[in-house]
Parts: C-alpha cells; sequence; structure tokens
C-alpha cells in the first residue's frame, strides 16, 4: 500500500486519496493503537507537522466562509495523517527505501509516457499540437508534477552515487534511461520554477559529485558547462520571456490572468489584506477576503478564475496571520537544520525544492502539494534516514 501510494501519486494522483484511506485502515487494522499514538505524541517532529494542521483548524473558528474552511480542512489532511502513522513506525533499510522509490520514480515516467502518448496521438490524428505546459500534462499541473519529477531524480542520484554497490545492472540501466526522459518531460512542462529548481539540483549534483572526487578542476568545468547549457535553454523558453516583459514594464494588464502577470497581482492583493488583518488573517478558507480584494483592485480576470494566493507564504498569513507563518516557517527550517547536522542529503533537497515551489505556488491549497509534502516530509523525517 505505500509503494502503491508512492506510484500513483505521481502518476494518477486521483487515485491517490483511496490509496491513502486504504493505507489509514490497514494502520487501524493491525492494532497497537496505544503504543503508536504514545509514539506520535512523545515525538517533538511529528507534533511539529501535526501543528501546521492544527492552527489551520483553529482558524475555522472566525473565517469568513466555514464551507470553504472544512474543504480547506479536508485537502490539509494529510498534512495531519502522515505524521501520526509513520512517525510510529520503524526506521526502513535500504531494500525498503528502495521499492518506494522505484516506484515513486516509475508513476512519473508513466505519467510521462501517457502524457506523451496523448500528445502525439492528437497530433497524428487530429493535427493539435499540444506537447508543452497545461494541454500537455494530464492529471496534474505542470508545476506539481514538475515537482514529483525533480524529487526523482534526487532519488536517483542518491541511488546511483551512495548506493550504486547495491543496485543491480537492471535498476541502474532503468535509472540511466528514465532520468534524461523525466527530463525531457520537465522541459515540455515548461513551469518556470521547476527549470530552474532543476538547473540548480543540477548544479548542486555536480558540485557534490566532484568534491567528492576531490578534483576541483573538474568541479568548475563542469560548473561553468552546466550554467552555460542552463542559461542558453532558460533563454529560449517562451515562458521565460514573458517575465522578462512583465518585468521590464511590457505587457502590464490588470485583468489579464496570464501567469506571470497573475502572480503579480494576486501578490499585490494578499499583501494588503496582510497589512490589513497580520496579527490573525482571515480564517481558514480565505477565499471570501481575497476575492473581494480582486474585485475591489479591478482584477476582474483573477476573480473570474478565483485563483489564489500563488505564494504559500502569503496564503498562510492571509489565512491565520503570523502565528500561522510562524510554524509553517518551523516546518521547513527546523528539519532543514536537523537535516544539515545529520548530513541527510536527500531530505535537505527535497525541503529545498518545497521552499523555493512555495515561493510561486500555494501548495498547500491543492491536493497535489499536502499529499507530497505530508508523505515525503514525514517519510524522510522518520524512515528514510537519507
Amino acid at each position: 500500500m505505500f509503494c502503491l501510494i508512492g506510484f500513483v501519486l505521481t502518476f494518477y494522483i486521483f487515485l491517490t486519496p483511496p490509496c491513502i484511506i486504504l493505507f489509514v485502515l490497514v494502520w487501524l487494522l493491525e492494532g497497537d493503537l496505544k503504543r503508536k499514538l504514545t509514539a506520535w505524541l512523545s515525538n517533538k517532529y511529528a507534533l511539529l507537522f501535526a501543528s501546521l494542521y492544527l492552527i489551520y483548524l483553529i482558524g475555522i473558528i472566525y473565517t469568513q466562509s466555514p464551507k470553504h474552511g472544512w474543504m480547506d480542512m479536508e485537502i490539509k489532511l494529510s498534512i495531519l495523517l502522515f505524521p501520526i502513522i509513520l512517525s510510529s513506525e520503524s526506521k526502513m533499510d535500504f531494500t525498503k527505501q528502495k521499492w518506494f522509490g522505484f516506484a515513486f520514480i516509475s508513476g512519473a515516467v508513466g505519467h510521462g509516457l501517457y502524457c506523451l502518448g496523448y500528445a502525439s496521438w492528437l497530433y497524428f490524428s487530429q493535427g493539435k499540437t499540444q506537447f508543452t505546459y497545461l494541454p500537455f500534462s494530464k492529471f496534474v499541473h505542470p508545476t506539481y508534477y514538475s515537482m514529483y519529477i525533480d524529487l526523482a531524480l534526487v532519488f536517483m542520484y542518491y541511488a546511483l552515487t551512495v548506493k550504486g554497490k547495491e543496485l543491480s545492472k537492471k535498476e541502474k540501466i532503468f535509472i540511466f534511461t528514465s532520468a534524461p526522459f523525466l527530463l525531457l518531460i520537465l522541459v515540455l512542462l515548461e513551469s518556470k520554477m521547476g527549470v530552474i529548481i532543476t538547473a540548480l539540483l543540477l548544479l548542486i549534483f555536480v558540485v557534490k559529485y566532484f568534491s567528492s572526487k576531490h578534483s576541483p578542476y573538474k568541479t568548475w568545468t563542469m560548473i561553468i558547462v552546466l550554467l552555460g547549457i542552463i542559461i542558453s535553454g532558460i533563454s529560449r523558453v517562451s515562458r521565460f520571456n514573458a517575465l522578462g516583459n512583465l518585468l521590464s514594464g511590457k505587457n502590464n494588464n490588470a485583468p489579464s490572468v496570464e501567469s506571470n502577470q497573475a502572480r503579480v497581482y494576486v501578490w499585490g492583493a494578499a499583501y494588503k489584506l496582510i497589512k490589513s488583518s497580520p496579527l490573525i488573517g482571515y480564517g481558514t478558507g480565505d477565499t471570501v477576503a481575497l476575492m473581494q480584494q480582486y474585485k475591489q483592485d479591478g482584477m476582474m480576470g483573477i476573480y473570474q478564475e478565483k485563483l489564489n494566493s500563488h505564494n504559500q507564504y502569503l496564503q498562510t498569513m492571509v489565512a491565520i496571520g503570523i502565528p500561522g507563518i510562524l510554524i509553517l516557517l518551523g516546518n521547513l527550517f527546523i528539519p532543514l537544520v536537523y537535516t544539515i547536522k545529520r548530513k541527510q542529503f536527500v531530505y535537505g533537497m527535497f525541503l529545498l525544492i518545497l521552499c523555493l515551489n512555495f515561493l510561486t505556488e500555494s501548495m498547500l491549497e491543492q491536493q497535489a502539494g499536502t499529499m507530497f509534502y505530508g508523505l515525503i516530509n514525514s517519510l524522510l523525517m522518520f524512515n528514510f534516514v537519507i
């Protein structure tokens, strides 16, 4: 069940909630609940992770929209469930880690094969070109799929460089064929943050690998080459060109919902709300307050699309104010310090991926984000010491 969740999360996300329900049922049917709950309550990190859900629960008390508030709590349920369940389980050896890692990677590859196959079928049968961005990514938004691919690349790097001797020949072949394919899919997804984070990860991989080989000359050579490839690639992506036009003052249209412009406007609207109520925010499920601000600012395109803040830090402050943002930052940076002290490379890269994606997406307002965060964060803290 655990590996199945990892597979469907990256392949067909709509099956993930029922798989999580089955996973919870199995955990309950195993019994020994007193020991499990005691393990959760005695684990300071498990309580820290659960506190994020609890502060949102308090936000229900004063929300302007109880309906949206309870929907939000349902979306965020993974943030509470996985710390409780996984903190009560023992650490997994590399064999079990490998099962989950390959399930996760296989789901991402399968998703990419489906998207590429469907886009090809549309092209050859109907003459439609849907090989990039939203039309290409069928099951989840390109930014979330890019985030899954980034973590899959981290898993593959760790397996090859740290546990290479424990991999079979077939497993190595699978990784060496999956990595370039997923990089191709990531380019087609055209997620700006996805490209930036992938470029940063590749740079970190190169530095870490060659530094460990005690070859500074090779390290700096590879860094220069890699940076050249990255800069050249980014300059050719149309969505980065659109961002450049916005920053230079071109194409500045308030009613627009083009993603670059929309983010700038919704960030401004969220900032106005935060200034008005910084201490407690507007309550969980802060949709009403945001929509009113959009309407007041004349952003009708954004209002009609009912966009969120597209920044998790701002979104949390709008909803539950200063206590909420402090708890969110604690959930990110306390584990980050933990990973640095214990030299847990994979966990550190996961937190880096998450922190950067939070800058441009309200990841915890969608199940694609909460299930990913709840599962992987607890997994790497309690069960995978990597």
